[in-house]
């Protein structure tokens, strides 16, 4: 597919998923968020990670609020991102209060923390690590559309790349999702890296790759 074909797919994808969403009421969105962190709850991929990598909910995309409780309630090790240099490190949060300060994309991070500084943030060897990845459209194998600025792209190549075998086999990114966000396809290029699976209010998809 023509680079200009795919950009215009995913453009008209993006705006039809955003309006999708729009159109979801608030009781919606919060039945969905406590529905989702349910079906999480009762997964395997719950009772064997020791991390949750999660993320502070923007306009209408579901909310972690419940899942980050739970693992807090857990005694898991609960991770936020934030955007430093134009990178995305998982800082460690004790609260699912915060504190947390708005970023340079608007969305909530955590409160204080350098690039490159060692307390406090993830790293591949803090056990099997769970990361709940948002997105506006999802796909059973894996496939996803994302906002457009490849944070979290270029966060999971890096760590694929980088991390070792052991640790890739020990972390999994899945999908976060409203089930009207799962699709048959996603249109997506090479620079556009595969979840896990992808798990919504309604079901979990586990990828087959």
């Amino acid at each position: 597919m023509a680079g200009d074909e795919l950009r215009e797919l995913k453009r008209t994808a993006r705006t039809q998923a955003r309006h999708m969403l729009l159109k979801l009421n608030s009781k919606r969105r919060e039945r969905a968020a406590f529905d989702a962190c349910r079906l999480l709850r009762l997964s395997n991929i719950w009772t064997t990670c020791d991390c949750l990598l999660a993320y502070m909910a923007l306009d209408a995309e579901l909310d972690c609020a419940p899942a980050i409780q739970l693992a807090l309630d857990y005694n898991k090790k609960v991770f936020i991102p934030k955007t430093l240099a134009n990178n995305m490190i998982f800082f460690r949060i004790l609260s699912g209060d915060g504190p947390f300060v708005k970023g340079p994309l608007g969305i909530r991070e955590p409160a204080g923390g350098e690039f490159g500084a060692n307390r406090d943030v993830w790293k591949p060897k803090e056990g099997s690590s769970l990361v709940l990845t948002p997105g506006l459209l999802f796909d059973k194998d894996g496939g996803r559309l994302g906002r457009g600025g490849g944070f979290f792209d270029r966060f999971i190549r890096g760590f694929r790349s980088s991390g070792g075998d052991f640790a890739v086999a020990r972390t999994l990114f899945i999908g976060y999702a409203y089930d009207e966000q799962v699709v048959e396809e996603v249109p997506k290029g090479s620079e556009d890296e595969d979840l896990d699976g992808v798990l919504s209010d309604r079901r979990f998809l586990r990828a087959s790759r």
